[in-house]
Formats: C-alpha cells, sequence, structure tokens
C-alpha cells in the first residue's frame, strides 16, 4: 500500500521539469511522414467507405479482447508506438472533408455543427454538438465514440503496417493487432521527476519517428491539431478565427499564440493529489447512477463529468490572462488532440465503476440541454439512440443498454483483467475475484491521500487478518489504538471512523456565463497573480466549470450550455490531515475542524479568460457548502470505504 500522503506536503513540480517543457515546446517545421509513394488516395478510399461510419461491436472470444494502456506504459511497447504515432499523424493529415479524418471525428462533438452520417438535427438544435453533456448519457455516448475513433485509428493503423519491408512487414502487422486506444491517467502519481502531463503529450511540438521509409521528423499529433484550413465559417469570432491550430494555456489572444505546456504541468501536477481524491471518493462513496454520471442532475456533489470538467479547463489553462485553450470550451475541445486520451481515461473511470456497482444503470430522466439530436426536456432513457453512432448499415444507432458491456468493442482496461501464468492478460469471469481485485487496484492507485490508506498501513503493522466478529474487531482496534498513541492517526480516527471534509460546489446563473473554475486555499495569503495559484502552498484544489465559449448572439446554445446548474467538489480532507499533523488542528472531529475551516478556508473564481471573479470572496451564483461524512475505514485492499451519509456542515457562499 502506498504510504498516506500529506497535501500541504507534498512537492511541486521541478524546476528542471518546467523548463524543459518551456524549452522544447517552440514550433518546428515538421509536417507528416513521407512514405515515398503518395498514400492519401488509399487512405481516403478506406475512411470514405459506408462501412467506416458504423461502429463494430465484435463477437469476441476472451484472447481477442486488447487491453487499453496508460500512454506511459504504451510507449515501452515501441512498435505499437511508433504505429500509434504514425496512424494519429496520418489521421490529421487526412482530407478534413472525410468524414472520419480527424477533423471529420472530432467535429461530431461540437463545431462545426454540421451533420454526421446524414444523421439530422432535431428543429431548434442546428448551432450544437451531438455530444450529451450534463445528461445521464454522457458515459455511454462517449463510449461509442472513442470506439469509432479507436476504430478508424486501427484500420489506418494496419494499413500502415503493411508499408514496412518484408523482412519488418510481419514484426509490425503483429504489433498493429495489439494496438488499442491508450488512455492519460491525471490522477496517477506520475514518474519520479516527472509530471502528470507527460512529455509526448507536452514536450515538444515535433518527433523522430523510425517508420517504414526510414528515421523522420513530424510533427508531433499529440501536442497540437493544425487546421488545414482553418474553417471561418465554424470559426466565427476570435481569437478561434485566428488560431490555426490548437493551443494549450494560450500565450496570448493574437495569431501567434503559443501553447504553455508547461504551465499546465505544473496545475496538473499540483492538483493531482484532488483528482486523485475525487476518484476514490467517487468509486467508493457513490452508487447511484444518475448523481455519478453526470454534474447537473445529482445531488450537490461529485460525478464523473465534474471531475472530467476539472481536466478539460486545466488543460485549455485557466490564469493565463488571455482566452483558454480548445480544450476548455465544449464546442471546441475535441479538436485537442489530448481530448481523446482524456475521454479514454473517462471510459476506463466509467468501466471499473460499473464493476464495483454492476446493478447501477442509467434511469429515465428529462434531458435539461439540447444536443443536434436531442430536445431539451425530452425524456432519455437506456434505450435513446446514441446518435450518430451506428450499429449497423441499415441505420440502426448503439443505444446504452447497447455499450453497457465495453468488451463487445473489443477492449478492456488493466484493472479489470487478470494476468495467466504465461504473462497474459485474461478476461476475468469470476466476480467476486474480479471485485477484490478492482478495489485492491482503487486502492494503490488512488488511496494514498486518503486517511483510509492510513489505517491500512497500521491494520498492516499490527499484523492483523481477521477481524470478523465483534470480540476480534474489538481487540484489533484497541491494538492499533495502542499502537498509534502520540501519533497523527490516533487524532484522526475513532475506532475505524474518520471524517471526510468537502466542499461541495453549486454553479449557477449568473457566474455560469463567465466562470471557468473554482479555487479554494487554506490558511495564508491567497497569491495576486492567478497564474501562482497553484504553485501556492497553502493551494487546496479546484473544480473546473466546462462550458461552451459566447461567440455570437446569432449562433445558439451548443450542448451543455451555460443555463444549467452544474455541481462538483473540491476534497479537503488531506489537507485538514496535513494541519493536524503540524499541530494546527486537534482533530478531524466537526467540534474541531468546522472552526478552522470557518476561520481559513478561502475560495476564489477565475473567469476564461484569467480574469478573477469577485475579488476575495464569494461570487453571486456560486453556492458552496462544507460538508462532512463519517467514513468507515477499510481492513484490507480488496475492500473501499464505506461512507456515511453527508451532511452540510456550514454554507461557506
Amino acid at each position: 500500500m502506498t504510504p498516506f500522503r500529506l497535501v500541504l506536503l507534498l512537492p511541486l513540480l521541478t524546476l528542471t521539469h518546467a523548463l524543459a517543457l518551456s524549452r522544447t515546446a517552440t514550433t518546428q517545421p515538421a509536417g507528416a511522414y513521407n512514405y515515398g509513394f503518395d498514400v492519401h488516395p488509399r487512405v481516403k478510399r478506406q475512411l470514405g467507405r459506408r462501412s467506416a461510419l458504423v461502429v463494430q461491436g465484435k463477437k469476441t472470444t476472451a484472447a481477442e479482447i486488447g487491453v487499453r494502456q496508460e500512454i506511459r506504459q504504451l510507449e515501452l511497447d515501441k512498435d505499437v508506438w511508433t504505429l500509434y504515432v504514425l496512424g494519429l499523424s496520418m489521421l490529421q493529415f487526412t482530407d478534413q472533408g472525410v468524414a472520419t479524418s480527424y477533423y471529420g471525428l472530432a467535429g461530431i462533438h461540437g463545431m462545426p455543427h454540421q451533420t454526421w452520417g446524414d444523421v439530422k438535427p432535431v428543429v431548434g438544435s442546428e448551432n450544437t454538438g451531438y455530444c450529451t453533456h450534463s445528461s445521464v448519457l454522457f458515459p455511454t455516448w462517449h463510449r461509442p465514440y472513442m470506439a469509432l475513433y479507436e476504430q478508424v485509428l486501427h484500420g489506418l493503423i494496419m494499413l500502415i503496417a503493411s508499408f514496412w519491408p518484408d523482412a519488418e512487414r510481419a514484426r509490425y502487422e503483429e504489433a498493429a493487432k495489439r494496438f488499442r486506444l491508450p488512455y492519460w491517467d491525471w490522477a496517477l502519481n506520475p514518474p519520479t521527476g516527472g509530471s502528470v502531463l507527460p512529455r509526448s503529450i507536452g514536450g515538444s511540438s515535433f518527433i523522430d519517428v523510425q517508420g517504414p521509409n526510414g528515421m523522420q521528423r513530424i510533427a508531433n499529433p499529440l501536442y497540437t491539431y493544425s487546421f488545414r484550413p482553418l474553417n471561418a465559417t465554424a470559426f466565427v469570432s476570435g481569437p478561434w478565427n485566428t488560431w490555426s491550430r490548437t493551443l494549450r494555456s494560450p500565450s496570448s489572444g493574437s495569431p501567434d499564440a503559443q501553447s504553455n505546456n508547461s504551465l499546465v504541468g505544473i496545475n496538473l501536477d499540483k492538483n493531482q493529489a484532488s483528482m486523485a481524491q475525487r476518484l476514490y471518493t467517487l468509486f467508493a462513496g457513490y452508487d447511484n447512477y444518475t448523481a455519478f454520471s453526470n454534474n447537473a442532475l445529482g445531488a450537490q456533489g461529485d460525478s464523473l463529468e465534474s471531475i472530467h470538467d476539472t481536466i478539460h479547463t486545466m488543460v485549455g489553462g485557466f490564469g493565463a490572462g488571455s482566452p483558454a485553450g480548445h480544450m476548455a470550451f465544449i464546442q471546441w475541445s475535441a479538436f485537442d488532440p489530448v481530448f481523446f486520451l482524456h475521454h479514454c481515461m473517462v471510459d476506463r473511470i466509467f468501466a471499473i465503476w460499473q464493476t464495483l456497482h454492476p446493478n447501477a444503470w442509467v434511469t429515465p430522466t428529462r434531458s435539461l440541454t439540447n444536443s443536434y439530436t436531442i430536445r431539451r426536456g425530452q425524456t432519455l432513457s437506456a434505450s435513446t439512440a446514441l446518435t450518430p453512432f451506428f450499429s449497423s448499415e441499415n441505420g440502426t444507432f448503439w443505444d446504452s443498454n447497447g455499450v453497457r458491456d465495453h468488451t463487445k468493442f473489443g477492449y478492456t482496461y488493466p484493472e479489470l483483467v487478470l494476468v495467466d501464468t504465461a504473462k497474459k492478460y485474461v478476461i476475468n469471469k469470476n466476480t467476486m475475484t474480479q471485485l477484490r481485485t478492482v478495489r485492491q487496484a482503487v486502492n494503490r492507485l488512488y488511496g494514498s491521500f486518503s486517511p483510509a490508506s492510513l489505517f491500512l498501513d497500521q491494520v498492516h503493522a499490527a499484523g492483523i487478518k481477521v477481524t470478523t466478529g465483534n470480540n476480534k474487531l474489538t481487540a484489533a482496534l484497541n491494538r492499533i489504538a495502542q499502537a498509534a498513541k502520540g501519533t497523527t492517526a490516533a487524532k484522526i480516527f475513532v475506532g475505524d471512523r474518520y471524517h471526510e471534509w468537502t466542499a461541495a460546489i453549486r454553479v449557477t446563473a449568473p457566474a455560469l456565463a463567465k466562470a471557468s473554475s473554482v479555487h479554494f486555499f487554506l490558511s495564508g495569503v491567497v497569491p495576486a497573480d492567478p497564474r501562482d495559484w497553484a504553485s501556492a502552498q497553502n493551494w487546496v484544489g479546484t473544480m473546473g466549470v466546462f462550458g461552451s465559449a459566447k461567440y455570437g448572439q446569432d449562433q445558439g446554445e451548443v450542448s451543455g450550455g451555460h443555463e444549467v446548474p452544474v455541481s462538483g467538489t473540491v476534497p479537503l480532507t488531506a489537507a485538514l490531515v496535513g494541519v493536524v499533523n503540524q499541530g494546527g488542528l486537534e482533530s478531524l472531529e466537526e467540534g474541531d475542524a468546522e472552526g478552522f475551516l470557518r476561520r481559513n478556508l478561502k475560495v476564489r473564481m477565475l473567469g476564461s479568460e484569467g480574469e478573477v471573479l469577485g475579488g476575495e470572496g464569494c461570487v453571486e451564483g456560486v453556492e458552496v457548502g462544507i460538508v462532512s461524512a463519517v467514513v468507515a475505514a477499510p481492513w484490507s485492499e480488496e475492500e473501499l470505504p464505506k461512507w456515511g451519509e453527508p451532511r452540510e456542515v456550514f454554507s461557506l457562499c
């Protein structure tokens, strides 16, 4: 078990790494890979077939289901990595008019608000994208979207593998079979000396790749996407109508603006503890699908969508004093290549949560927003068509029931499989064994900032294995309490119970129209410059507000627009444990923690151009409740914490 980590003692991103990102993040005259012949006719012919629009379900055996790897893990498989980079590059250089080009696939989500696959809009929704945000369909709609993207990319990778000379072709064709879309785990502790933002994504605008026609330097397809050409009809106002490529935390709003990936990396690194805590709580404390699925329909709490929103805003960039980049806005976000890595991670979270809560599913709910094919007020259910994703060439669509089992698309995730004696992945059919395996993975990957991990360390240190029966449980707790005397743990736990503290945020009009993120600080002074917030020692975490850019009065509402209140959370517990450890707080009990938080917790809000909204304090339209819940710690890594009913202790805003 990873030792419990105190948020206030976390090291910042090293200056060396930040400078390394800055030095390599320059524009280079690199383009597509030269195969020695014109590949475009073959690519266009392959991607232009009607069958390319169908998201193929597969009748796969366990051996045929590939494992989607974390991007840094995929890099270690050099042949698959080479094919991935070449395949993504080829997709990005495909004619934008092809429906399954990179531009065509990205455009399904939001802009350019056009029909895809002849799936026409409902009247009044012409100026939206197909994506379903603030909706119970949020997790299920994005699943076939990622499957379609993976399918198209896999087809190109298989084609590229066939270009190798005879002596190496079989090797690369075998590697192509192993390819599955990678995910980017932004909640994972990064490698020593590294950043949450992998160098492959934010380090350089070019990459050297050993392809079938030798070593060449090409444009890094993970760093940016260049529009060829920029569609002035779709991108109707500045700065988006002047940016010829996607940007992250742009240096300015001018046409020659550059991405500031080093600032993005710093913000992600400092927020990693908060993201890990939010994920851990989502897996352990949320068993209702509606509350889990989206940021609008649940109680004032967290959700998969809200966690996803925060990553969008951090990668797009806040606090830079200029307009945020493409990832920060619904209608532009899918054009940034990191979007698909991020949403593969979102699908992984969804798949893990499904394993932990197998009986929870979509229940009929009224839509709160329009999408290209859904009207506000329409009843959404598990059989609602997930347009425009075809399940067959006869025009039928996938629905939530159809995509409930992700393996029918030929993939799964590392936590959902076992490794057999031959070191190969096998699908785990034993439900109880899989549950134990998944819980263990969740504890190890995301539990290190929770008091639960501290309790597990105590259980291990005491050599306790059996806790069943009241007498044995009492004896075990006595042993743990005796060993913990005089330590921080003695102040945190009452038996195996402890208090979790959370800032529960709800953003409503008018703040929705201009907000990008809500930030929290504990004690000390809040830096005047928002660019310094995430690196401040007293910074606790942020919740991102992922909405649509306002770009013209006649353009209408983009799905997931600003009129629907959204909610999310920022965990406070690990930061409070740090204060307890330093002697500034007696315990996490309400009698101690409430007063401390009332005196010391500060909130700030940023707008979409890095401006501070409302000065030093609350903003109209932002509600912040400080919530406490009593949690029972797990006694083994094969269990997760058991949450009691959360209770709002006081209102901060």
